[in-house]
């Protein structure tokens, strides 16, 4: 990756003779406006990791997911060249900022920050071998220049000519199946990946995507990490090209729990519900609390926050309280009524129970958690203004200057964890590749090996389906740590990366945190990850997901038309955190100038919050911006956008242009494309077909899929993606996949799910 890219002389001429070229460069063109210029983006941030310094990615496609992977990539260190279409639906995208007399969509100045902007050239005398990573975004079509490669042949072909070194395709539904070609919009791939039926409007009953574009943005996670996994695959002398469908990805950081409840056969529930009350949203006197009580530890911090009222004591068990959970709601929503949502948050935090109020993005810029990290940046959006955005989600807290090459295959990784996000992080890691072990400390066993939903219902330390979702493709060592330390001394001196959720006492404890292992172990990356990070006001705060959507913007934004949030009851903020933290353990494993020992301490509050760097942004340049924030279905700039009933459930389409809406128009036999007209038609057909026939006609549509529709699709059927293990207390299951794999190749494989101590 040293090399000098061929062609790079070329280049250097054809930007003195062209000035379109220039973008390549550090000198302003005139026709990047309304956007910014690259030298003053390239200023933004000094706060980038390095691990991938040295790489170059060139990002084609200019859509959300292409653009937020190779923004990633940027932010650990990678030089990034992006070609930008002015026409791309998300340079229109709302909350907007005015700039040069121009709107332009914020969400497209956060994306394009640090990266060498192009916007005209020649794509036959362009030859992109000279990169190490190529990005390519197809998730809603080829247009532009690039519109040759429309074709999939041609496209397939064009990549094998050019690719030297690393490549991946993002695309809606892969590049194999009968929906290959399949073009798709942020929600229209929430619909056909599961998230849209995860969360609905309690007036109407309609699904609500999130709020933002996160099923794209979650895509271009997964494609950060995927590029980290065809760098190392290229290193083995031929050349990668990676085939990612953003609706797998959807799937793999959504519904992952629901579907693998079905997968499993579990029959129970999913979600925060399954362990009774409290698990919900409270409404406070200026707004709302979540409270997540999923342990009878944190049940009891919750009846004194209340003052041990004489009610609490019929509800000791977690049993007790799934069985009467109404009956629980009801009373602490009265307590709720009476405080303000900080204060139930504070008082509630004070006796260790996982609560945070429902802040607006406002109000998260007042975070004073934010600003003891120094999480925010400042944004340059033109006319002499700053805006405000979150950066990394982690700081590198200690480095050593040990350095050895190592490489993601056979990685040797020690995960000490529970429940979600770190365990997750560790099997992405482990199928790619890693050989990672699972410290399971007997008497702390993690929550997820020890409680349900169980496979086919039957309880054991070897059913937890959790588990197994989270939990393959590692090897578990088990022992009473405290009791043994000489072994858990030898798993670090055999091991290249630790990672651990474990809390601060215990991690210090067993020096195996961010700021304790890197003492002893100074060529080892030491992991830390926690919800609000290691020090400040907030760091000792308990979250799980529900607590951080709640607090860091998802639960706000989240709403209906009239502003009103809705129930979120997904883990989303784990699932996106796992990959986070799988793609910062890959891109220090495969950086080119070695691996250099040191501590990551990894806030999941400060990633949540960066997915919506838009609306953050928006607000710190004008308070009023929540008007100009798009609602429920909505997605600037397509209209009609949106979700509408059908005889047998719901279906999502979006229309740009009026070729487009035309053939709305004519599909439909109506000119009244309002969201009720709409509506009246739709809701006599079946989705599925009503689907297939608006996609003949030109415009994006999906049906609306629960977990069984995900499990019946033929599309994610003959790409293999919910993948079988064998394993020797429940035999041969099939567990979700991750949601790429090598072009015209089978699916990854994913390794069993270890029995304790195997």
């Amino acid at each position: 990756m040293g090399r000098e890219p061929a062609g790079r002389e070329d280049l250097r001429r054809a930007r003195r003779r062209d000035p379109a070229v220039r973008g390549w460069g550090r000198g302003r063109d005139p026709r990047l406006r309304p956007r910014p210029d690259p030298g003053s983006i390239r200023s933004v941030s000094g706060n980038r990791a390095g691990f991938l310094s040295g790489v170059r990615v060139l990002e084609f496609g200019d859509g959300v997911a292409g653009a937020a992977a190779s923004s990633i990539l940027w932010s650990l260190g990678a030089d990034v060249t992006a070609v930008i279409d002015a026409s791309s639906p998300h340079r229109w995208a709302r909350p907007r900022v005015v700039r040069d007399g121009a709107e332009i969509s914020l969400l497209s100045v956060v994306l394009d920050r640090g990266k060498r902007l192009v916007t005209e050239f020649d794509p036959p005398a362009f030859d992109p071998t000279g990169f190490d990573v190529v990005v390519f975004d197809r998730v809603l079509g080829v247009r532009g220049a690039l519109a040759s490669l429309a074709d999939l042949d041609a496209y397939v072909e064009y990549v094998e000519q050019h690719n030297t070194h690393a490549w991946v395709t993002i695309s809606a539904f892969g590049l194999s199946g009968e929906r290959a070609g399949d073009l798709a919009t942020e929600l229209t791939v929430a619909a056909a990946g599961g998230m849209l039926s995860a969360v609905r409007d309690e007036r109407t009953g309609q699904p609500l995507k999130l709020g933002g574009q996160q099923s794209l943005l979650n895509a271009g996670q997964a494609a950060a990490l995927a590029a980290c996994h065809a760098i190392d695959l290229a290193a083995s002398g031929s050349p990668a090209h990676l085939d990612l469908s953003a609706v797998e990805a959807t799937v793999a950081m959504g519904p992952v729990l629901e579907v693998g409840g079905l997968l499993l056969n579990t029959g129970s529930i999913g979600g925060a519900k399954r362990y009774g009350a409290p698990a919900s949203f409270y409404e406070c006197t200026d707004g709302l609390v979540r409270i997540s009580a999923m342990e009878d530890h944190q049940w009891q911090g919750v009846v004194a926050a209340m003052g041990s009222p004489d009610w609490a004591g019929r509800f000791a068990t977690v049993e007790s309280r799934i069985d009467a959970a109404d009956e629980v709601d009801v009373h602490v929503a009265a307590w709720a009524r009476t405080r303000t949502k900080r204060d139930a948050e504070a008082v509630l935090q004070a006796h260790g129970v996982p609560a945070t109020a429902v802040y607006s993005p406002d109000e998260i810029l007042d975070s004073p958690q934010l600003a003891h990290r120094q999480a925010f940046e400042p944004l340059p959006v033109g006319d002499g203004r700053e805006a405000q955005i979150v950066g990394l989600p982690f700081r590198v807290v200690d480095r050593s200057p040990l350095a050895r090459r190592r490489a993601l295959r056979g990685l040797r990784i020690l995960e000490a964890s529970r429940v979600l996000a770190v365990p997750l992080a560790g099997s992405i890691l482990g199928a790619l590749g890693a050989e990672v072990t699972k410290l399971e400390d007997l008497p702390r066993l993690d929550m997820y090996r020890r409680r349900g939903p169980y496979i086919d219902g039957q309880p054991g330390m070897e059913r937890s389906a959790y588990f197994a979702l989270m939990n393959h493709s590692k090897r578990s060592a088990a022992f009473d740590v405290d009791a043994d330390r000489a072994q858990l001394e030898a798993l670090l001196d055999s091991t290249d990366v630790v990672i651990e959720n474990l809390g601060p006492k215990r991690a210090g404890a067993l020096q195996l945190g961010a700021s304790t292992a890197p003492a002893k172990h100074p060529d080892v990356l030491a992991v830390t990850s926690s919800g609000f990070g290691q020090d400040g006001p907030h760091s000792r705060y308990r979250a799980y997901a529900y607590n951080l959507q709640a607090a860091c913007g998802l639960g706000y934004l989240t709403r209906n038309h009239a502003g009103e949030s809705a129930e979120i009851d997904i883990a989303w903020a784990d699932l996106i955190a796992a990959y986070s933290l799988a793609t910062i353990i890959a891109a220090w494993a495969v950086g080119p100038a070695g691996n250099t020992g040191a501590g990551v301490d990894f806030a999941m509050a400060d990633l949540v919050v960066a997915h919506f760097n838009d609306c953050i942004a928006a607000a710190s340049v004008d308070p009023g911006s929540d008007e100009s924030v798009d609602r429920a279905n909505d997605l600037s700039p397509f209209a009609p956008c949106g979700v509408y009933p059908t005889s047998d459930g719901w279906i999502a389409l979006s229309v740009e242009g009026d070729a487009q809406r035309r053939g709305l128009a004519k599909v439909l036999a109506s000119e009244d494309l309002s969201d009720a007209g709409i509506a009246r038609v739709t809701q006599a057909q079946r989705a599925a077909d009503l689907a297939t026939e608006l996609r003949a006609a030109g415009v994006v549509a999906e049906p609306v899929l629960d977990a069984a529709g995900l499990i019946a699709s033929p599309q994610l059927d003959s790409r293999g993606f919910f993948v079988p293990v064998e394993h020797p207390e429940w035999g041969r299951r099939q567990l979700v996949g991750v949601p790429w794999r090598p072009f015209g190749e089978a699916p990854l494989p994913l390794g069993t799910p270890p029995l304790l101590a195997s």
